[in-house]
C-alpha cells in the first residue's frame, strides 16, 4: 500500500492560485492524557516574497534529508521556532528534529529569507489564547511561504487549534495549513512530542508502483477490491514538450518521476455510484496528496465512489503535460469501467486549487479522442488511446478554469469546450474569492449547468474540512443517475 505524504500546499498571489501555476492559456481532535491535543487544520492561500536570507541560525540535522534541498541538511523540512522562557518550545523544536530530520530555525527580530525548498514548516511558540507573539508575526509576514504546510506546536493557555490556524492564515494566506496540531504543556513527555511528530508522516519515502512488469495502466491486471498504484505511462513514452534532466534544487521531483495514479476502492457491501479522480493541489511545485488526495479519496469510496489519485507532473513540466497524465487516467478507468462496477459514462475528474485548473485544462483541451500526440509527435499511442477520455461532471475545489491566477471569463472559450456540468466550491475569506464567482458566471453564461456551494468564513486550501462533501455527492450521484 501507498504511503503518501500529507502535503497540503495552497497559491501564491505572484505564481498563482495554490492550484493554479501553469503555463496554459486554458487553464477532530483528541486529547492525550497528558493534555496534549491533535487537532485538525485549515489552510489558506498566499504571500508576499522575502528573497534575503535568514539572519537567525539555520541549524541542519544529522539526519538525512527528505526530499529537494533546502539550506542547511537538503531536508523539505524546516522547524521554526520562537524561544519560551522555560525551554518547552526549544526542547519540542529538538525532539521534532530529531524524529524528523530537517532544519532548525531560531525565530528572531528580522528573521527573513527564502524558504522555498522547504515542503513543510513546522511553526513552535508559547503564547495564551491563540494570540501570536509579535515575532511570529513578523516572522509570517516577512517571508513567502506560499505553497508550503504549516503544522503548529504551541504551548501555554487557553489555546485552541482552530483559533492558531486561523491566526496564522490571515498572516501566511500563501501557505496551507496542515490537518494537525500540537498544543502541548511545559512537562509534555518526550513520547507524546516525537509520537506526534510521527503520525505526521513527513518523514520517510513515499511508495510508488512496483517495479517489473504490469505496474502500468496498459499493462496491470485490475484489482478492483484492492488498492492498487500504476505508473500512467510506459516508460520512455510519455508525451512530453519539457526536457528535464537535472534537478537544481528548485524541484519537488527528480528527472526519473513518472506520473501514476492510485485507487482507493469501495468497501465491500457499499453500493457503487461511479468513479472519481481526484487532482490534489499545490500551485504545480507540489502535491497536496494527503488532505487534497487521499482524505478526499477515501471520504468518496466510503460513499460508494471508486476513487483515484492522480499524481501528475508538476514544475518544470507544462500545465498541458499535466492535464494529459489526468486524460491517461479517464481513459484506464473507462476501459477498466466493468471491472469497477460503473458504467463507463459515470465518471468525473475534480480537483483542488492547482489541481482543478489542470482538471479544466483536460476537459478544455485534452479530452474526448485528443492524445499525446496533439502535444508531442513523438509519442507513440497505444490502445488505451482509443478509448475516450470524456468526463461527466468536474469538481472545482477553490479553483476555477482559467490559468495562472486568473481565472477566465472568456465565454467563447468556455462554451467552445463543451463542458460538463461543474460543481464549484469556495470559502468566502478565499483571495480568490471573487474570481470564483466571476469564473462561474461566465461558465453559466456559456451554457455549463453550475453548481455553487459557498462556505461563509472558509479560506483557500480547507481540503476534506468544512462538510461540503456531503453536498457534493448528492450533485454528483444525480449527474450519474442522469446518464
Amino acid at each position: 500500500m501507498k504511503r503518501i505524504l500529507p502535503i497540503a500546499l495552497a497559491i501564491t498571489l505572484l505564481c498563482g492560485l495554490a492550484a493554479c501555476t501553469g503555463e496554459s492559456p486554458a487553464t477532530s481532535s483528541m486529547s492525550t492524557a497528558s493534555s496534549i491535543s491533535v487537532s485538525s487544520g485549515i489552510s489558506a492561500a498566499s504571500g508576499s516574497p522575502a528573497s534575503s536570507q535568514p539572519t537567525a541560525l539555520l541549524v541542519p540535522s544529522e539526519a538525512e534529508g527528505t526530499g529537494s534541498s533546502g539550506e542547511g541538511s537538503g531536508s523539505n523540512i524546516l522547524i521554526a521556532y520562537l524561544p519560551d522562557g522555560d525551554g518547552g518550545v526549544e526542547r519540542a523544536a529538538s525532539l521534532l528534529q530529531e524524529t524528523l530530520g530537517g532544519d532548525q530555525l531560531k525565530i528572531g527580530d528580522d528573521t527573513s529569507g527564502d524558504f522555498s525548498s522547504y515542503e513543510f514548516v513546522l511553526l513552535g511558540f508559547e503564547t495564551e489564547n491563540s494570540a501570536l507573539p509579535e515575532e511570529v508575526q513578523s516572522f509570517l509576514s516577512a517571508n513567502d511561504l506560499g505553497a508550503r504546510t504549516i503544522y503548529p506546536f504551541v504551548t501555554g493557555e487557553g489555546n485552541g487549534a482552530d483559533s492558531v490556524f486561523s491566526a496564522i492564515s490571515q498572516l501566511a494566506p500563501g501557505a496551507l495549513l496542515g490537518n494537525s496540531a500540537l498544543l502541548f504543556p511545559p512537562d509534555a513527555g518526550e513520547e507524546e512530542i516525537t509520537g506526534w511528530a510521527d503520525s505526521l508522516s513527513l518523514s520517510g519515502t513515499a511508495y510508488v508502483p512496483e517495479s517489473g512488469d504490469g505496474n502500468t495502466v496498459a499493462t496491470a491486471t485490475v484489482t478492483p477490491h484492492e488498492q492498487q498504484v500504476l505508473y500512467l505511462w510506459e516508460e520512455g513514452n510519455a508525451p512530453a514538450v519539457t526536457e528535464y534532466t537535472e534537478n537544481n534544487g528548485g524541484y519537488s521531483d527528480d528527472p526519473d518521476f513518472r506520473p501514476y495514479l492510485t485507487s482507493f476502492p469501495v468497501p465491500e457491501g457499499t453500493k457503487v455510484k461511479g468513479a472519481v479522480l481526484i487532482c490534489p493541489g499545490g500551485a504545480f511545485q507540489f502535491r497536496s496528496d494527503q488532505p487534497e488526495g487521499v482524505d478526499v479519496a477515501e471520504a468518496l469510496s466510503a460513499l460508494g465512489y471508486q476513487s483515484f489519485v492522480v499524481d501528475y507532473r508538476l514544475r518544470p513540466y507544462t500545465q498541458q503535460e499535466g492535464a494529459l497524465d489526468l486524460a491517461r487516467a479517464v481513459r484506464f478507468v473507462r476501459a477498466h469501467a466493468e471491472e469497477y462496477g460503473i458504467d463507463e459514462k459515470d465518471i468525473a475528474v475534480m480537483g483542488f486549487s492547482a489541481g482543478g485548473i489542470l482538471s479544466g485544462e483536460m476537459l478544455l483541451n485534452f479530452d474526448g479522442q485528443i492524445n499525446g500526440t496533439a502535444l508531442d509527435e513523438g509519442y507513440q499511442p497505444d490502445r488505451l488511446d482509443e478509448i475516450s477520455a470524456d468526463a461527466a461532471a468536474c469538481g472545482m475545489i477553490y479553483s476555477f478554469y482559467g490559468r495562472l491566477s486568473v481565472g477566465t471569463t472568456d465565454v467563447g472559450l468556455l462554451r467552445s469546450g463543451n463542458l460538463p456540468p461543474t460543481f464549484y466550491c469556495y470559502g468566502t475569506r478565499d483571495p480568490f474569492y471573487e474570481q470564483f464567482l466571476a469564473n462561474a458566471d461566465a461558465a453559466e453564461e456559456a451554457g455549463v449547468s453550475v453548481e455553487r456551494l459557498q462556505l461563509d468564513g472558509m479560506p483557500h486550501g480547507f481540503g476534506a474540512r468544512g462538510d461540503w462533501i456531503p453536498t457534493y455527492d448528492s450533485w454528483l450521484a444525480q449527474i450519474f443517475n442522469g446518464n
